[in-house]
Order: C-alpha cells, then sequence, then structure tokens
C-alpha cells in the first residue's frame, strides 16, 4: 500500500506539471526535432569535464566515434552543467558520462542505448527516453557510456548542451519538467529497491502512458482528470 500511495502522489504531480506546460511542449517539440533533423548530419558528442585523455579516448571508442568522418565533439563543463542542472557551480564536479546524439530518418522511433550499463549507477535508458521526449525530440538515437562507475546525469545534461548549441530552444519548463520527472523517477526506484513486488520498468511504461494520456488532453485536462488517469494507469 506505501508503495502504491507513493506511486500515485509522485505521478500526480508530474501530471499537474505536464498539464500546465502542455502547450508550450508541444510548440518545442517541433522546433527541437527541426534542429535535429537540419543540424545533426553527423553525430554530436558531448563529453564529461572530468574525463581524462586516456578516459576521453576510450569513451569516445564506445560511443563510436569515427574520427574520419565525425566532427561535432563538445565538452561539458561544470559551470555548463551548473546551469542545465540549476545547481551551484563547482570545480569540483565530477562529470564523466558522456552522450551521442545522432538523427534518424521521421520513420524511426527514440532510441537510447547505454554501452556501459554496468557504470551507469542512477539513470535508466528509460529515464533518458522519457527526459528526452519531454525536451522534444522525436526521432534519433542517444547512446551513453561511463569508463567508470557514476550516476549519468552528466550524460543526461550533455543531451540539453548539445540541443542548445546547435540552435534548439528548449524551454525553461520542458527543462524543468524534464529535471522533476527524473528527480521523482530516481526517488521511486530507491524508496523501493529489492522489493520483489516493485518493477522499474513497469513505472517507466506507466510514465509514458500517462505523458499520452495528459498530451491528449493538452491545455483542458483539469486537476481531477490527471488523478484520474495517473490511478487508472498505476491499477
Amino acid at each position: 500500500m506505501k508503495m502504491k500511495k507513493l506511486l500515485v502522489a509522485g505521478m500526480a504531480i508530474l501530471a499537474s506539471v505536464t498539464a500546465f506546460t502542455s502547450v508550450a511542449q508541444a510548440a518545442t517539440s517541433s522546433q527541437v526535432q527541426k534542429v535535429i533533423d537540419e543540424s545533426y548530419v553527423q553525430p554530436d558528442y558531448v563529453m564529461g569535464y572530468s574525463l581524462s585523455e586516456e578516459q576521453r579516448n576510450e569513451t569516445l571508442n564506445l560511443l563510436g566515434y569515427d574520427s574520419s568522418k565525425d566532427t561535432n565533439v563538445k565538452t561539458l563543463t561544470t559551470s555548463a552543467y551548473a546551469n542545465i542542472m540549476n545547481v551551484a557551480d563547482d570545480s569540483s564536479l565530477q562529470l564523466y558520462s558522456s552522450v551521442k546524439i545522432a538523427k534518424l530518418g521521421a520513420k524511426e522511433t527514440l532510441s537510447v542505448e547505454i554501452v556501459t550499463p554496468q557504470n551507469i549507477t542512477k539513470i535508466t535508458p528509460d529515464m533518458y527516453r522519457n527526459a528526452a521526449t519531454t525536451l522534444g525530440i522525436e526521432h534519433a538515437k542517444i547512446t551513453v557510456a561511463a569508463p567508470i562507475a557514476v550516476t549519468g546525469e552528466s550524460a543526461l545534461a550533455g543531451i540539453y548542451y548539445s540541443l542548445e548549441q546547435n540552435g534548439a530552444k528548449v524551454s525553461d519548463e520542458s527543462k524543468e519538467l524534464a529535471q522533476e520527472e527524473l528527480k521523482t523517477l530516481s526517488q521511486i526506484n530507491d524508496e523501493n529497491s529489492g522489493k520483489s513486488n516493485y518493477d522499474a520498468d513497469k513505472l517507466n511504461v506507466a510514465m509514458t502512458d500517462i505523458k499520452t494520456a495528459v498530451a491528449d488532453k493538452g491545455n483542458k485536462l483539469t486537476d481531477d482528470q490527471a488523478k484520474t488517469i495517473v490511478q487508472r494507469t498505476i491499477n
């Protein structure tokens, strides 16, 4: 019962925030995907600032970097990370997880692959996918890697950074919503870690279903309707 109450409470918060930002998010979505379609002729790589030269080369290799044709390689600094994630800029921040974003055809769907799952300890592929969808990415391939065990949050910030550096205007509402989703999902996963009756994958599926139902309602969604959507999906 405690787990169910936690799920319902967390998803209700997410649904209400999504309802508040539905119009702004819809406008952002097509604009963000248009930037990917037009600007990502080559894949875009965003590397963690803390990587040593050896680790950087190792991570690029894990991400499938081809030095003969790939030229778009960026570095996520601590100040950029702090600005994106809304935290204090601290030179001691450790940024190791890195990301590659490649465009896909219009008929293909958004995909996420963590090539070093043993080293990404906090964020799951579905969490990256949910955040990317909220930011407005409709079809692209996101690949994540890290040479050592880390949470994976700098790779998430790397997605934001890549989009903005390529000219996409990601609304503050979409950023805040994506981070709130990640925070809530992580909290629920931590609270229920090791419980035999809890399935993190099903929670992520529920999150996707809720977002789809909320988007269908648009700005006409009421608080009661949001609660109903959440409760029905969780059930």
